[in-house]
């Protein structure tokens, strides 16, 4: 009886542990089941994401027609048409400057300052967005930078918007060219308006975050936006690829300074003839009609630049086939601390660095100065000197890099030869700005003398019964025998005026010889000869130092490792912004201010500068720029020095030896044949 109940009892126990058995394998094969579907759903979703990954779209709309944009081609240019913009808004602010400057008496330290929030706006970004987003999808960075910096574009507007343009152009009209035209003894010199006093103040915060706002916004462009082309593309073709979109955006600065010489031409009021001509220092152009153009052509391009895909289908198959793996990774601060010391201690990195921190540095008074500079020196309409400055130099400069881009892709020169060539490059930059110190227009004949102290005294025994006012506005008129202009007709101590053939005549001057007449406006000075000298000196320099450029971007590049290659260049950006973008523009606006003759002074303050010493001017400029144009040939010697090592294209020689593999060989290509170009794009 107890047997039979053992062997009941243990039949009973194997019963119970087979049919646990038959449930753990139950719940196993529907655990392995939802494994298997938990995996097919990654891959599915790994498969979305991949291609997702290489298309061209937004949001989940990806359409097929979209796809042709997805290469190469299509990125470079969309990344020059951008850059383009940015350099053209830029270069139109600067042709502005001047005229800024006048609307809302500013002296040109401020203006100094207005150019360094930009860059202020950029150190505050670049690092930062550079190493988070080199792990993201860098164009979405570069399209967000975009609209922001469209959104700086109609900030720029406002103060047009605020304030119109001002209370001195409104007092001007076709019946008042008889009237408070400053004569000896008349004290209608006309009232100041100080209640709108603040403008300045207000025009100068509003432009100072614009500036901040687009040195934010540009900052992705010229560190992600350059290393996205890089991650797409060969080795040995990235110098040509990279000269093409430089070379689009080299129009940039042209189609910047046409438009400000347009719109510069335009009276401010549109709704009144002035009474004078646009040499008179008294017009005032539309500065503010650019920027509703530019604004709207921001978003345009931000929005086509978003489009494309994270990687470009080529490089994906490439990477495919090499059995490369995609080993981004989530950004650590620790990670982030490592690699700034890893670029700390790369010699070539550093050296390349302040060379181009030293050579910017030098350039720096002209890039923002030149219109004024041009203005100045050589008599011309802030309209000329906006038309020349974007037709001369910067052609110049948009051939060479072309031609640079495509003799390295070619010929793959030496990194020594590279670095020499930057050397010789910057020598003649040297010499070139020295000699400029020399060159303008030698004759400064306003009337009038220096005090102890430096300043420019404009009365003398022959004006002193007029009653001139220190602060009267500067209103230039010239000797009928065009020798000496008089910073005004007071000044010239003249008592009558009148108009003959259209012209305004001031009779019975007494600091003119025999109580003669003066003309309205300054004097006429011919100085062509000089002007054409300086403008050929000027073409020559910009075009051998773009040569330069393609070959410095390439060496700063093979200088890091690949992970490093947008931070590196955040790192430089930060560097150049700190000790020559944030500085620089202060510095030669201090420069330029020191070289004032006559300050307008407005309810008891100094506003803009009238006229500058030609001469101290040249000289202030010209051996500073030559200064640290010297300093930076001294670094970029070192880079040479230390560059003879360094792999430039690593990757041609595994690309020659799959094509002799394959049975291919290569043809023999003339340097401008149309297969240089393309192939540039094919692979």
């Amino acid at each position: 009886m107890n047997m039979s109940a053992t062997i009941f009892n243990n039949s009973e126990e194997k019963n119970e542990e087979a049919v646990e058995e038959l449930l753990l394998d139950s719940n196993n094969q529907e655990q392995c089941n939802d494994n298997i579907q938990t995996l097919k759903a990654n891959s599915v979703q790994e498969e979305k994401d991949n291609n997702e990954s290489t298309r061209c779209g937004v949001f989940g709309w990806f359409p097929n027609w979209l796809q042709l944009l997805a290469s190469k081609k299509s990125y470079v240019v969309a990344y020059g048409l951008l850059g383009m913009n940015h350099s053209a808004l830029s270069a139109y602010f600067i042709g502005t400057i001047s005229t800024i400057e006048k609307r809302f008496k500013l002296p040109s330290t401020t203006s100094g300052i207005i150019n360094s929030a930009w860059d202020v706006g950029g150190i505050a970004a670049l690092i930062v967005l550079a190493y988070f987003g080199s792990a993201g999808h860098k164009t979405r960075w570069v399209a967000s930078g975009a609209l922001l910096s469209a959104l700086s574009c109609y900030l720029r507007y406002m103060p047009h918007v605020l304030y119109g343009p001002g209370s001195d152009v409104i007092n001007y009209s076709a019946n008042n060219t008889l009237s408070n035209m400053n004569l000896c003894n008349e004290s209608g010199i006309g009232s100041e308006n100080c209640s709108l006093n603040s403008e300045g103040m207000v025009t100068f915060i509003i432009l100072v975050a614009a500036q901040f706002i687009i040195g934010v916004g540009t900052s992705t462009y010229y560190t992600l936006g350059v290393a996205y082309l890089d991650d797409n593309c060969l080795k040995n073709k990235f110098p040509f690829l990279l000269a093409a979109a430089a070379f689009i955006r080299y129009f940039g600065p042209t189609l910047g300074f046409l438009l400000s010489s347009y719109t510069l031409s335009i009276f401010i009021d549109t709704d009144q003839q002035p009474p004078f001509k646009q040499d008179d220092h008294r017009w005032i152009g539309a500065w503010h009609l650019g920027w509703l153009i530019f604004g709207t052509t921001e978003i345009i391009l931000a929005s086509f630049i978003a489009f494309f895909p994270k990687i470009l289908p080529r490089e994906a198959e490439r990477r495919k086939i090499s059995g490369h793996q995609d080993n981004a990774k989530v950004r650590s601060m620790a990670d982030f601390k490592e690699t700034i010391m890893r670029l700390l201690k790369n010699p070539i990195l550093i050296l390349n660095t302040f060379s181009s921190t030293f050579y910017i540095f030098g350039l720096m008074g002209y890039w923002i100065f030149m219109p004024k500079y041009i203005e100045t020196q050589f008599r011309k309409t802030a309209s000329a000197a906006s038309l020349i400055t974007g037709t001369v130099g910067l052609t110049c400069s948009a051939v060479g890099i072309m031609i640079s881009g495509s003799v390295i892709s070619k010929f793959k020169p030496r990194p020594t030869y590279l670095a020499a060539w930057n050397v010789i490059t910057e020598t003649f930059d040297f010499l070139g700005y020295f000699s400029f110190a020399f060159l303008g227009c030698l004759k400064d004949d306003l009337y009038g003398s220096y005090n102890t102290d430096g300043s420019w005294n404009t009365t003398d025994s022959c004006n002193a019964e007029c009653d001139c006012s220190a602060t009267a506005k500067y209103t230039p008129v010239c000797s009928a025998d065009h020798s000496t202009t008089f910073y005004s007709p007071c000044h010239a101590g003249c008592t009558a005026q009148s108009i003959i053939n259209g012209t305004k005549i001031f009779q019975n001057c007494s600091c003119i010889s025999d109580f003669g007449e003066a003309i309205d406006g300054a004097c006429p000075v011919d100085c062509q000869n000089n002007f054409v000298i300086f403008l050929a000196i000027l073409c020559l320099m910009k075009f051998l130092s773009s040569t330069g450029r393609a070959g410095n971007t390439i060496i700063q590049f093979r200088a890091v490792l690949p992970d490093d290659k947008a931070i590196s260049i955040a790192f430089s950006e930060v560097v150049l912004g700190v000790f020559t973008f944030v500085p620089a523009p202060i510095l030669y606006g201090w420069l330029l201010d020191s070289s004032c003759l006559i300050w307008g002074v407005t309810c008891g303050k100094t506003g803009n500068c009238w006229l500058y010493d030609g001469r101290k001017l040249r000289y202030l400029l010209n051996f500073t720029a030559s200064s640290f144009l010297f300093v930076a040939v001294l670094f970029d010697i070192g880079v040479w020095w230390k560059v003879g090592t360094l792999k430039l294209y690593d990757d041609e020689s595994e690309v020659d030896s799959k094509e002799k593999e394959n049975g291919k060989t290569k043809e023999k290509k003339s340097f401008f044949s149309l297969s240089t170009f393309t192939n540039a794009f094919s692979d």
